[in-house]
C-alpha cells in the first residue's frame, strides 16, 4: 500500500469489516515499515554494508555475496535466476502448475 489513493480505499474496506477510526489510523508507510523491519531481522546492522557491498560488485559476484550471508539469501538467488530469464520463468510457471 504504497500509494495513499490505494492505502485510503484499503482503510475505506477495513472499516466496513472492523471497529477502527480510519482518521486516527494511518498505515500510508506500512509497506516501507515492513521492509524495514524485515532487513533488520535479516541482516541486522549490517544491511548498509551489504547494500554497498552489492552496489559495487559486478553482476558474476552478486550472487557470491548473496550466498555468503545464509539461507534466505540463497533463496534470493533462486528468484534472481529464475527471474533473469523469460525462458526460465516459463519453465518455472509450467512446473507450477497443478493438475485437476
Amino acid at each position: 500500500m504504497d500509494n495513499a489513493t490505494d492505502n485510503n480505499t484499503m482503510l475505506k474496506e477495513l472499516v466496513t469489516r472492523f471497529n477502527i477510526n480510519v482518521g486516527y489510523l494511518r498505515l500510508q508507510y506500512l509497506s516501507y515499515i515492513i521492509n524495514l523491519v524485515i532487513k533488520a531481522l535479516l541482516f541486522g546492522k549490517s544491511v548498509s554494508k551489504l547494500k554497498r557491498k552489492l552496489a559495487s560488485a559486478l553482476y558474476d559476484n552478486v550472487f557470491k555475496i548473496w550466498n555468503s550471508i545464509g539461507l534466505i539469501s540463497k533463496l534470493h538467488n533462486i528468484y534472481i535466476y529464475i527471474n533473469y530469464n523469460l525462458t526460465r520463468m516459463i519453465t518455472f510457471r509450467e512446473c507450477q502448475k497443478e493438475d485437476f
